[in-house]
């Protein structure tokens, strides 16, 4: 991954709270271990190049069952501007109906910035963690956010959906950029805010917090990298 990666515009764009659809209403095994499966297989369809001749990096799926069809939502990123292969999503497509035995409809929704998805933001800090430090790494993320400052009484008007409010990183493990550290580092940034004293009582608006982790090795070692992102949704 070359430093393009981390050359992420300083434009503000509102921040996407999670999965599109209802999780699966049924918690029967049969169809908790096809969603076990079926997340596997949509996990190995954005890490091959084959796929989608660029690696790209997805988000957990959210699964949404009915009686006559199965709805996967994914959120992806591709830093380059090609896309995905609508053959390989079709063939992807017809293995995962015969996994859940009816009809599968895929939702792949593209983002073009990997701080919009918690999950995605983890995996992109780590794989970036084999060229960069943590330091430029959090200032180059940290530096494309642009927080918008609300009045109360703006809550109500503006026509953002949502918007990242804060933001922190945690990085556990040693790195391959660092010098030799005691195995049990931690290295922690935060921007931003993770309270929601200022939304008023009667406003629509509503604080959200997604986290996610996502844990690999290096050659010297496990490591883990979590983030929360804290957002404000405008329900109205």
């Amino acid at each position: 991954m070359n430093n393009k990666y981390l050359s992420v515009p300083s434009t503000f764009l509102p921040g996407v709270s999670g999965g599109l659809s209802t999780p699966l209403a049924s918690f029967d095994k049969a169809n908790v271990n096809a969603q076990r499966v079926a997340t596997k297989l949509i996990a190995n369809f954005f890490s091959k190049p084959l796929a989608t001749e660029v690696h790209a990096l997805a988000s957990k799926p959210v699964f949404s069952v009915s009686g006559d069809k199965v709805v996967i939502n994914v959120f992806y990123y591709l830093a380059d501007k090609k896309a995905l292969n609508n053959s390989s999503i079709n063939s992807l497509g017809q293995v995962l109906s015969k996994l859940f035995k009816q009809p599968v409809e895929l939702r792949f929704v593209r983002l073009h910035y990997p701080y919009l998805d918690s999950y995605i933001l983890a995996q992109y800090i780590a794989i970036n963690t084999a060229k960069y430090n943590f330091t430029r790494i959090q200032r180059a993320i940290f530096g494309a956010l642009q927080f918008p400052v609300l009045k109360a009484s703006e809550l109500e008007d503006t026509t953002l959906p949502s918007y990242i409010t804060g933001m922190k990183i945690r990085i556990s493990g040693r790195l391959t950029t660092q010098r030799s550290v005691p195995r049990q580092t931690v290295q922690t940034a935060q921007v931003g805010s993770f309270s929601s004293s200022h939304i008023p009582s009667n406003s629509k608006a509503s604080g959200i917090i997604s986290s996610a982790s996502f844990s690999t090795k290096n050659q010297k070692g496990a490591f883990t990298v979590k983030v929360w992102i804290s957002q404000v949704a405008n329900t109205s």
